[in-house]
């Protein structure tokens, strides 16, 4: 009987029946994704409730979190239920659509597309339907580099032709990106490339040569010239020199000083009235400052769960093109968390990128949980493509 109902079954759903669904990932993020909500609302009420603008609205912030999680989730589902495979033909036409994109943003500022908010040139779209680019590069240069380094014959142990012509396009993403300003993005995605190239078997010099052009670039674009040049002196001493980001450095190191183990209470946080960016980039200072070191901690560790997962789904699948499309996800979450904590702690200079699953961003959150999304699917599938799907393909 078993083998008959087995037969009436369609083989590409026999397939995705194999493996089910990496209950630890998606129960972690979903956590984190929950949690995220309340640290929103208490790191913004305040704020939304004394604007006009914002309809004295106490839920402004929550609302807007709330439209980002319910597309994030449509695009969850959507790229859960995508064989991870089919993205690798899409990864060119990907590459260069983000690059147009970033292009309309900066240099060419495209009218009634390219938005400036704060100074900065981050934005595409017009009116309520817009996003960052610099999100969605997050995910398209993953998936780019894990397509290009998986190519069949590509030897990525030899600089000229196989280590190198990938990594044009990456430069691109980390220079139009650098100059929105968006010095934060950047970073994280040339450390996510980087661990691509790590995973992809790449010579240490080729890697170590790669890194040091990276430190060298940061030292040029992150101090050397502009209002970046004081970023140096504010970082050594944040709250003598309060200029250039100084003062929200301060303020976030008296936020994790004074959680202490137990922390203030939930709610109970000060310094979050003090922090222009409470709810996004210095949003772990007020979980340090209400959670304590303890309960924080649990937070960091769910960060390295959904890292840890990321990566050994990428350890397990045999495809290379998935496992190194795994790899990538993963480490993109992972640098992201890390740096946006690292700032919060005064451990690096001050530059802006949210928390993942847990700050305010709806751009973030959308691709974050497309990103989830693939890393379910390759879970799913850690044979590659289905051989059955590769006939009717061909």
């Amino acid at each position: 009987m078993a083998t008959r109902i087995a037969t009436t079954i369609p083989p590409p759903l026999q397939s995705r029946l194999r493996m089910p669904i990496d209950t630890v990932l998606f129960a972690t993020t979903l956590a984190l994704i929950a949690f995220g909500f309340w640290m929103v609302f208490g790191t913004s009420f305040f704020q939304s409730m004394d604007s006009a603008k914002m309809g004295n609205d106490p839920l402004y912030f929550v609302k807007l979190q709330a439209k980002g999680v319910i597309v994030g989730a449509v695009a969850l589902w959507f790229t859960m239920r995508t064989g991870y495979w089919k993205w690798k033909q899409y990864a060119i036409p990907l590459m260069l659509a983000t690059l147009i994109i970033l292009c309309a943003v900066w240099p060419f500022h495209l009218p009634g597309l390219a938005i400036r908010e704060n100074g900065a040139w981050r934005w595409f779209g017009h009116g309520a339907l817009r996003f960052q680019p610099s999100e969605l590069a997050k995910v398209t240069l993953v998936i780019y580099l894990a397509a290009m380094y998986a190519r069949p014959g590509l030897r990525v142990r030899v600089f000229e032709t196989g280590f190198l012509p990938p990594l044009i396009p990456a430069f691109l993403y980390f220079l139009l990106i650098e100059r929105e300003p968006d010095l934060g993005t950047a970073m994280v995605l040339f450390l996510s490339a980087g661990t691509i190239l790590i995973v992809a078997g790449a010579r240490k010099r080729h890697i170590a040569l790669f890194f040091g052009i990276g430190v060298l670039a940061v030292l040029l674009f992150g101090f050397g010239f502009g209002h970046r040049g004081g970023r140096m002196s504010t970082f050594v001493n944040p709250c003598i020199n309060r200029d250039y980001g100084g003062d929200q450095v301060c303020n976030s190191l008296y936020a994790v000083g004074s959680g202490g183990l137990l922390g203030e209470g939930m709610g109970q946080g000060k310094q979050k009235y003090l922090l222009t960016q409470a709810n996004c980039d210095f949003i772990f200072a007020t979980i340090a400052e209400e959670l304590g070191f303890f309960r924080s901690s649990l937070v960091i560790g769910c960060l390295l769960l959904i890292g840890w997962r990321g990566f050994r789904i990428a350890l397990y699948t045999k495809d290379r093109f998935g496992s190194l499309l795994a790899a990538g996800i993963a480490a993109v979450i992972s640098w992201q968390a890390l740096i946006n904590i690292a700032v919060a702690t005064g451990s690096i200079p001050a530059t802006g990128v949210p928390l993942p699953f847990i700050s305010f961003g709806s751009s973030s959150m959308l691709f974050l949980m497309a990103g989830i999304g693939i890393l379910l699917n390759i879970a799913q599938h850690p044979e590659g493509e289905p051989p059955q799907l590769q006939r009717r393909r061909v």
